[in-house]
């Protein structure tokens, strides 16, 4: 992980955190005969946007969001490996053991270039970034024709009980007021 920011909430039981990961990734040879991708290595770029909450002086995962960019083949390098290497998951626990609580219809990978939407605003203006900014627009084009922005809000029926609260530190917004959780 690199370059990360992490802001804790004035309560200092809820944080936020966005990171970068540079991962060499894969399955070793030992299983290959047993696990369902058998012998594959690879690399991959991605971003977290994360949630932290502190339980009992313990400090927790509590949104899990990767947003991974592109996959890389050791051989063939990124530009030559196929679309869907890593294939995104499509069953949640427990039906699949390894699979995520819920699926986020959110995929991403290279070529797309979306911004990952950010936890903070922006460090000049202090405005949230714009979706239009967020977007990528196919070349020489408004960002009306690229996919829709990506997002942090929660999944259907979920909600944050202290959303449209503003916490400042230092004299400026540390989370954007419809991410705040306490």
């Amino acid at each position: 992980m690199m370059q990360d920011i992490v802001d804790v909430d004035p309560s200092g039981t809820h944080a936020w955190c966005r990171m970068r990961a540079l991962m060499q990734a894969g399955v070793h040879q030992s299983v290959k005969d047993t696990h369902p991708r058998g012998h594959v290595q690879w690399w991959e770029g991605g971003l977290y946007e994360n949630e932290y909450i502190k339980e009992n002086g313990v400090w927790k995962l509590f949104r899990y969001r990767y947003f991974p960019f592109w996959h890389a083949e050791h051989e063939k390098g990124w530009s030559l490996t196929k679309e869907n290497y890593i294939p995104w998951p499509t069953k949640t626990y427990p039906e699949d053991s390894l699979g995520p609580d819920e699926i986020i219809e959110q995929k991403m990978l290279w070529p797309d270039t979306r911004v990952v939407p950010f936890h903070y605003p922006h460090p000049v203006t202090g405005q949230k970034t714009k979706d239009d900014d967020l977007q990528a627009p196919h070349f020489g084009k408004d960002a009306s024709t690229g996919d829709a922005p990506l997002t942090l809000a929660l999944p259907e029926g979920q909600s944050r009980s202290g959303a449209g609260n503003t916490w400042e530190s230092e004299g400026s917004v540390r989370v954007l007021p419809d991410l705040v959780q306490n």
